[in-house]
């Protein structure tokens, strides 16, 4: 049995749900699979602030957030500054990976992939390091002389990475992975149901269903200006608040038989079959949820950096348009009640982008690169099974 190490990062959700979507399918090949969460292997303290610079830097300071993004692709990959990144837990992850003794390691986050890399180039570990990008353009920071191998979104992303100097033959075009809730079959199941999915939820056939998700920085920050738009707006709404307690009470009052409310979900699969639009952040797994789902977006206030790269390439596609203020996403809803075939031209051209099946076909090529790899791993330290797993 093939042993694979997958590392994510909490910083966001795309990352985990990409994460746990490849480990889905390696299991059904009989892999054994851990998924580690890279901020866990950091020291508390840096753990804290890294995390709440984070969400307060996207929430409170998007425009200096996307400065730090492109200050960092710009580092040089032998540069100090880059160095210090790629030690960043390195101690926790050398220790994890002799305890584990994976055959391959994965990352759906570029920090930890650099860490991996670093510890094969100092000679800690020799193992292959897999990269798996999320969004639809790859940072930088994703470049490692001692990465094996990249999955990627798009030939786009693809062409980043070879400008950066990754080698074509080290990056496989195989779509973002999705848990298996959004495979063909399921998803073909889903859409053909959609009718008698709306009546079972209390929705009845005479409007468009306008899917709102996103709390924080998202749509939903813009709270005030929603609750005066939706009672009058002849539109029916689930809206989905995640973890966000405070506003799931505040939409809640709302509620009634053309407005569904709900915190955290494990049914966004369903959800999006019986939308007609979804308002959100451009996240790379939204985006790609939505358009397996054949879903058209309204993209709200693309964040500079992956979210501004996301929102282009969905807009080129014709799946979405993007948006500053809850005003024009509520413009542009407004048309779209009034000319249907705006949404019937977007689902069209998601109906025409293949975006399933991505997690089978990267599962499929880390089993090979698992076999062919080889592994030398120093002998396991003696107090190895200490190491958290988180």
């Amino acid at each position: 049995m093939r042993r694979v190490l997958l590392l994510t990062a909490s910083f966001g959700s795309g990352h985990n749900q990409a994460a746990y979507a490849v480990q889905e399918a390696l299991r059904e090949r009989d892999a054994q699979v851990e998924v580690i969460d890279y901020v866990g292997l950091l020291n508390p303290a840096l753990r804290s602030f890294a995390k709440f610079s984070l969400i307060q830097g996207v929430q409170k300071a998007p425009s200096l957030y996307g400065l730090f993004y492109k200050s960092m692709s710009k580092i040089e990959p032998d540069s100090a500054l880059q160095r210090y990144v790629n030690h960043l837990g390195i101690e926790r992850m050398e220790d994890y990976i002799r305890y584990y003794r994976p055959d391959v390691v994965a990352s759906t986050f570029p920090t930890p992939m650099g860490v991996v890399g670093e510890l094969r180039r100092t000679g800690g570990i020799d193992l292959p390091n897999v990269a798996i990008v999320t969004d639809y353009t790859a940072h930088r920071q994703w470049y490692h002389d001692h990465a094996d191998h990249y999955f990627v979104a798009t030939n786009e992303v693809k062409r980043d990475l070879v400008s950066y100097g990754v080698s074509p033959d080290a990056i496989d075009v195989a779509g973002i992975p999705l848990r298996r809730k959004f495979s063909s079959e399921n998803v073909r199941q889903l859409l053909a149901n959609r009718e008698q999915l709306a009546r079972e939820m209390g929705f009845s056939q005479s409007s468009p269903i306008v899917l709102l998700m996103g709390g924080g920085s998202g749509i939903l920050a813009d709270a005030s200006v929603w609750e005066s738009f939706i009672p009058d707006s002849g539109m029916q709404y689930i809206i989905i608040c995640g973890q966000n307690r405070r506003m799931q009470r505040r939409f809640a009052a709302l509620q009634n038989d053309r407005v569904k409310v709900f915190g955290f979900t494990s049914e966004i699969d369903r959800l999006m079959a019986v939308a007609d639009v979804i308002v959100t952040k451009p996240g790379g797994l939204t985006l790609t949820e939505s358009m397996t789902m054949q879903l058209p977006m309204v993209l709200y206030r693309p964040i500079p950096g992956q979210e501004e790269a996301n929102a282009a390439f969905a807009a080129r596609a014709g799946v979405a348009v993007s948006v500053r203020t809850a005003r024009e996403a509520q413009q542009f809803l407004l048309n779209a009640r009034e000319d249907p075939s705006i949404l019937s031209r977007m689902r069209q051209a998601s109906g025409a982008l293949p975006t399933c099946g991505a997690a089978e076909r990267i599962a499929e090529k880390i089993m090979v690169i698992a076999e062919e790899g080889k592994v030398r791993l120093p002998p396991t330290y003696p107090n190895s099974t200490q190491v958290l797993v988180t």
